[in-house]
């Protein structure tokens, strides 16, 4: 089973424990270790980083060292996942090589609050999974291409949006990948499925965006098509087309072939078109093509 690490030794504020209650072990399919400092020693060391696929550091309020912040830099770039949740700005406590980690991931907080709840987009694999924040922080993110270039960033991708706009923000940066959170408001009862569904994607080796190479299948012999796209647990991204028009687009829970073969022909049924509508045993026997996860 792959290792998930919380951090226990740069926060006061936001006990580890905490954390590692809200995130199931065998729904995230991860063994949960909790990173404490010892007697003459410092917590986060390279042969913790080495055995961590996922790595949380909380609120962090105390400074970290230049040999630390090459570490977690080292860690990301060789294939670990940083989670990092960051305090509100700004951010000159935590000290120069915190501030040059963070410029070195690209990113930057807007100093004031957006309040709401955030919006999950529908083309990432956490659709289906509730998220409640009331205020966060925008994160802004450097897209210039000589800086991408220069420090191994792939890409960003926003994970939830409040006016739409990014509070939570992954990116893939050589062979790794981080995740920045502007709340702490994340670490709550409520979020525990959103955090189970981020740490078992974050441990895989599985895009968070879902895939536009995913096939569209004709339904029988008429003009109708559908796209069943995976996300995490039980999550779907249902779409359904008429010739090219897509005239639905929802997420569902899996439950059977059956159900979900039910829940088409009725959007199908309400559809005034010109020629015949395709029949249930259409429907499943294109579902049956589609490989379930």
């Amino acid at each position: 089973m792959r290792l998930c690490s919380i951090d226990s030794t740069l926060n006061e504020e936001l006990p580890a424990k905490q954390i590692a209650k809200l995130i199931d072990s065998d729904v995230a399919k991860v063994e949960i270790n909790i990173v404490k400092k010892k007697v003459g020693t410092i917590g986060l060391t390279r042969k913790t980083l080495e055995k961590s696929h996922v790595l949380f550091i909380t609120l962090p309020k105390k400074k970290i060292s230049q040999e630390m912040y090459i570490e977690l830099i080292s860690y990301i770039d060789i294939g670990g996942t940083l989670i990092l949740t960051l305090p509100s700005p700004p951010w000159e406590d935590l000290g120069r090589f915190f501030e040059e980690m963070i410029d070195e991931l690209g990113i930057s907080f807007q100093h004031n609050y957006v309040y709401g709840l955030p919006k999950i987009p529908s083309n990432t694999r956490l659709i289906g999974s509730k998220l409640t924040i009331t205020k966060a922080h925008v994160i802004d993110f450097n897209e210039q291409k000589d800086f991408l270039t220069e420090n191994g960033i792939k890409k960003y991708i926003p994970l939830a949006l409040m006016d739409k706009k990014p509070v939570i923000l992954a990116g893939y940066k050589r062979r790794g990948k981080f995740i920045i959170i502007s709340s702490p408001e994340i670490f709550t009862d409520i979020n525990s499925d959103f955090l189970n569904r981020l740490v078992l994607l974050s441990s895989q080796k599985i895009d968070y965006i879902l895939s536009e190479k995913n096939v569209r299948h004709k339904i029988g012999k008429s003009n109708f098509s559908l796209q069943l796209q995976h996300g995490s647990l039980q999550s779907y991204l249902l779409s359904l087309y008429h010739y090219s028009f897509m005239f639905l687009q929802e997420e569902v829970e899996f439950t059977s072939k059956e159900d979900l073969t039910e829940r088409i022909y009725k959007v199908l049924v309400k559809q005034k078109v010109i020629g015949e509508l395709p029949t249930e045993q259409d429907i499943f026997k294109t579902i049956e093509k589609i490989k379930i996860k």
